[in-house]
């Protein structure tokens, strides 16, 4: 399916899926955490102790993807991408070999509990515009060549770490707006082959809107698709398969139900 995706977005958009550089593949250094939550205080002041976002307008850290919010802190040195404030705050760190101060910090927000975790605090969507939103992630515009955000974003909005792609769900809707017009208008510019700029740019106002809303309560464990969720479920389904039938039998929920009622 995946492979079907990708051929579409290059097909529709004229450009490879996005590929990040080498040397955003792999895992945040041992220890990088531990080393990044002291040099994270300052951050707080925005994107929260917990790393959910102080504000609407501020994005959500908690539990985004390694490889991604070290790219942004790279761009945001570099001039790559430019915001007043973060581009300013990047420029504070100190300088380390191989960026090690930006991988410390970027490990600290990775491992925070998922922002799709937190109790949603955005304002309340209404079915239809939360069914927009749906089909736009999952399907695309045909129509105005716009291809499914999932085909990136992966169906959960979980994103794709070592291709530093984002986690979307549970981000705030605001921050989500915002960065959508920025990537249409060319503001924002820091994706492979402008990428986001040739979707964005064929996006209305109300279904910039509906996507937000889709994916600030989203949360991937709910998202269809087959297979496990997380390790424990993947651990029960071995058991279950591996076990012979009587004791898988024995060991399923309607048996222990029966079980409990005698």
């Amino acid at each position: 399916m995946k492979s079907v995706l990708a051929a579409l977005i290059i097909a529709v958009l004229g450009v490879p899926l996005a590929q990040a550089k080498t040397d955003y593949h792999g895992l945040p250094p041992a220890g990088a955490a531990a080393l990044g939550a002291p040099q994270a205080t300052v951050c707080a002041a925005c994107h929260g102790s917990n790393g959910i976002g102080t504000s609407p307008v501020y994005p959500n850290l908690a539990g985004q993807n390694f490889n991604y919010i070290l790219k942004q802190l790279e761009n945001f040195r570099s001039g790559a991408r430019k915001n007043s404030i973060m581009s300013a705050m990047a420029m504070t760190i100190p300088p380390s070999k191989d960026h090690a101060n930006l991988k410390d910090i970027a490990a600290y927000f990775a491992q925070l509990k998922p922002m799709w975790t937190h109790a949603s605090a955005g304002t309340a969507a209404d079915h239809a515009q939360i069914e927009l939103g749906k089909s736009i992630y999952q399907h695309g515009v045909a129509r105005k060549n716009i291809p499914a955000c999932a085909a990136c974003h992966e169906l959960g909005g979980e994103g794709n770490d070592p291709m530093a792609i984002p986690v979307l769900a549970g981000q705030h809707a605001a921050y989500l707006v915002t960065q959508l017009q920025q990537f249409a208008s060319g503001a924002r510019h820091n994706t492979p082959g402008h990428v986001m700029h040739m979707i964005a740019r064929q996006l209305n106002a109300k279904q910039e809107a509906a996507l937000a809303a889709y994916l600030r309560q989203l949360d991937p464990a709910t998202s269809l698709g087959i297979g496990p969720k997380d390790f424990s479920a993947y651990a029960r389904m071995v058991v279950a398969r591996h076990a012979p039938a009587g004791e898988a039998a024995r060991r399923s929920p309607a048996a222990a139900a029966g079980k409990s009622a005698h």
